[in-house]
């Protein structure tokens, strides 16, 4: 979806940096205005739980950091967001238009990340069996919703079909079915209550990779741990006198997606962006513990929510500080897996009669050069960068030993390398954080 909502913009705007992020800015946007809706559309009684909850997808680190970064796979919150509203409405009216609705929005969730193949499917037979315990499922409905949520997933599923059983990529109308290097599903293990300890402290504390967490800030302050696991109490308190009294509560919609996410992350390897989905859910949660908790101190419920805003307020003041204040920039925080552009060293190199013709290496993948050198996808094997690391006379992620018919670009953080080059008598054209090294 991502690359596809690029594509939209640069061919009606022209290519533009901006351009890359706006679909990240946007569906943050919508993770806040649905997370809110759906909210209300469960406690259409409690004003102060949908605020809450916008108020921590503006505040928190993690939601913050997430809209500012051009990261395909983040798009998996906003459009689940956007799905857990839609079916909720559709369960809630038993409108038929409702139903494909939600069909169409669960489709869409399928192309903002993989691993959606996992979570949708066990989201929909959990809240299927959940439906049909307590009288509300719906067979006309539910037909209604899985014919566009097939027909969006169908090319998707070919996708594997070709991959799994090694077939020939072919063309189905404007898509390619594309034959992938590896099947997604291969990265799934065994169910590991180590990784699901492990997800829990991805959620609430982060990662080493530092676009997806500030160093030393929680991804969501560490009031909300406090508040999420309260929250779970009562969700599940409520989820169990739902399935006891066989009547229908919405809340167990956001808990069983939640479950589906956790289902994923203790049969895989867990980071912040894979676990992006679970987001909504968690704040979620927490709002609904800050509920509990003014219930808890009923008499005294405003002071309960003044304390948690200013406590919350004085963690984002902290955080702010930091993260627009200067501290966390590129030179302090440098991001390592979005790597930097080479276009002034191989325009130098193309157009220069000798030294195009060498082969030039670089310890960067090829993604990097192809980003500066874009190439039709009709025109370019992928596959062929990954085995073999290379394309044309570019040779990606390696720099080997030092011979007088390479060419080398190499960051300036290899300064041993570049010595090394410097010291055999290669010449060096220096350009931002890298440079290019050749002989004639």
């Amino acid at each position: 979806m991502y690359v596809y909502l690029c594509v939209a913009l640069f061919k009606i705007f022209g290519y533009h940096l901006s351009l890359v992020r706006l679909p990240a800015v946007l569906f943050s946007f919508f993770n806040l205005i649905f997370g809110i809706l759906t909210a209300l559309k469960i406690f259409p009684q409690n004003k102060t739980l949908p605020l809450f909850i916008g108020g921590l997808t503006v505040i928190c680190p993690y939601f913050i950091m997430a809209s500012r970064l051009g990261l395909d796979c983040n798009l998996m919150l906003g459009m689940s967001t956007i799905f857990l509203y839609c079916f909720i409405r559709a369960i809630e009216s038993g409108q038929i238009r409702k139903y494909i609705l939600a069909g169409l929005t669960g489709g869409l969730v399928l192309y903002t990340y993989s691993l959606s193949y996992i979570v949708l499917p066990v989201f929909l037979v959990l809240a299927v069996i959940y439906l049909i315990r307590v009288k509300e499922f719906s067979l006309k409905g539910w037909f209604s919703m899985a014919i566009p949520m097939g027909i969006l997933a169908f090319p998707l599923i070919l996708v594997q079909i070709v991959t799994i059983f090694d077939l020939a990529q072919f063309r189905l109308g404007c898509f390619t079915i594309t034959k992938l290097e590896s099947n997604r599903a291969a990265e799934l293990g065994r169910f590991s209550y180590e990784g699901l300890s492990e997800v829990f402290d991805i959620i609430f504390v982060g990662d080493v990779l530092n676009y997806n967490t500030a160093p030393g800030y929680k991804n969501l302050y560490g009031l909300t741990i406090v508040l999420f696991f309260l929250g779970a109490d009562i969700i599940l308190r409520n989820f169990w006198i739902s399935i006891r009294d066989k009547k229908p509560d919405f809340q167990a919609f956001p808990l069983l997606w939640l479950v589906s996410m956790l289902f994923l992350g203790a049969m895989t390897a867990v980071s912040v962006n894979r676990m992006n989905g679970i987001f909504y859910s968690i704040i979620f949660i927490a709002a609904t513990g800050l509920s509990g908790l003014c219930r808890i101190f009923k008499k005294h419920s405003i002071m309960v929510i003044a304390l948690v805003s200013v406590i919350y307020l004085l963690s984002f003041g902290k955080f702010a500080n930091y993260y627009y204040g200067g501290s966390y920039t590129e030179k302090n925080f440098m991001l390592l897996l979005f790597d930097i552009p080479v276009t002034e060293a191989t325009d130098f190199i193309e157009q220069d009669s000798v030294l195009c013709q060498k082969k030039t290496q670089m310890a960067e993948q090829g993604i990097y050069y192809l980003l500066e050198k874009p190439k039709s996808p009709y025109e370019l094997d992928m596959r062929e960068i990954e085995s073999e690391l290379k394309y044309e006379n570019y040779m990606f992620g390696t720099l080997g030993t030092i011979e007088d018919q390479y060419n080398y670009i190499v960051v300036e953080t290899f300064d041993e390398y570049s010595e090394k080059l410097r010291a055999t008598g290669f010449i060096e054209e220096r350009y931002e954080r890298y440079s290019l090294f050749y002989k004639k």
